[in-house]
Parts: C-alpha cells; structure tokens; sequence
C-alpha cells in the first residue's frame, strides 16, 4: 500500500454525539463518479464483529455476481454455479490461491479467505470470466453505489486509517490517516488513478 495520492480530501463535521458517520466520494482518474470502488477504515475506534457472516460469488450468464466484492478476513465465500453450463473457478493470488475444477450447481464446500490481500478471480474454460475480491482485516468496509458514494457507519472518535481501492491500481489501496471528533457525520473526497471496468480492464 501506499499514502492516498491524487486525492481531494477533506473531513466536514457538525454537531456532537457520540459516533460518526463516514460519507466516502469516489472520482475515477477523470474525476467522475466511481461505481463499486471499495472504502474501509482501521483503528481502535472500529467495533470488531461477533461472527465474520459468509459471503456468495455466483456465476450467471458466464460472469461472476458481484464482479468486485470486498470481505473481512476468514470470510467463507461459496461460488455458485447458476449457469446451464459448467465452470471452474481459480486463483493464482498470494493471497489465496485455489481452484474449483469444473462443477454445475453448488460446490460442497465454500473457500475460505485467511489472508489479507487481492484476489484475482477467473474461470478456466471461459477467459473473459474475470472478478476481484479484497480482503481486509477490519469490518468497517463498503462499496461505491452509482454516484460513487459510501457510508461507513457508527464509528467512534479517534485517530484511523481510511483506504481505497478499485482494480486497476497498480499499487494496492491507497491510504489516508484522518481524526474523527465526536460528531454527526464526516464526508471526504478521494479520486483515484483508476478507470472503470470496461476502460482497460478486461
């Protein structure tokens, strides 16, 4: 990872309460609104889960659903075959390498994600199958909706970390520490050197 370049960034607060609310903003390179980009947030203020839930990955219409997904590690993610035809999905990530050999329906067994990192996902029969899973050690994660805006939500006052990322940055997530005061709501503003799926992204 590296410090949180070409990036607009500022942290607006009104009110005092108890916890925050993070309102994220994602720019693509050209500063337009940046679907499914991934936020997320470490510090001591981040209230760890009681269970870690399971995650799914299906396959329809010979793409993976979500195509980007973000899970918090030890996530057990099941892949789902939804298509009349059969897949194999792999992985030659560091992070997690694995396959599943060609299977209709539902594997027996999820794949669970122990170590942090990207994870490239693809299908050995069908190339342009191709999907993205960060791993984080936090569960204080989102997703950009269409107008590139996330909330992490019921944080409490103190000094974190905030990261982005979208596939295609070249060195990982981007990260900028931040200070948040007892407040009702923070909002920042992060463009990143990223280009949508679709623009020099298989």
């Amino acid at each position: 990872m590296k410090r949180l370049a070409l990036v607009a960034f500022a942290v607006l607060a009104h009110g005092t309460v108890h916890a925050a609310d993070l309102a994220v903003s994602i720019g693509d390179a050209e500063d337009r609104p940046l679907a499914e980009a991934v936020v997320y947030i470490s510090g001591p203020g981040v209230v760890p889960r009681t269970a870690i839930p399971a995650f799914v990955i299906d396959q329809r219409n010979r793409q993976f659903e979500p195509r980007i997904a973000v899970v918090q590690t030890g996530t057990a993610i099941s892949f789902p075959n939804s298509d009349q035809i059969r897949h194999s999905v792999y992985s030659f990530s560091p992070a997690k390498p694995f396959t599943l050999k060609l299977y209709s329906g539902q594997p027996s067994n999820p794949v669970v994600f122990d170590r942090p990192g990207v994870v490239v996902l693809g299908c050995n029969i069908h190339d342009r199958m191709s999907a993205w899973v960060l791993v984080v050690d936090t569960p204080a994660y989102a997703k950009t909706d269409a107008a590139g805006r996330a909330v992490l939500r019921n944080l409490r006052p103190g000094d974190y970390v905030l990261s982005a990322w979208y596939p295609g940055l070249d060195d990982g997530p981007v990260t900028q520490k931040l200070t948040l005061a007892a407040q009702e709501g923070a909002g920042v503003h992060v463009k990143l050197a990223a280009h949508p799926i679709g623009e020099g992204i298989p």
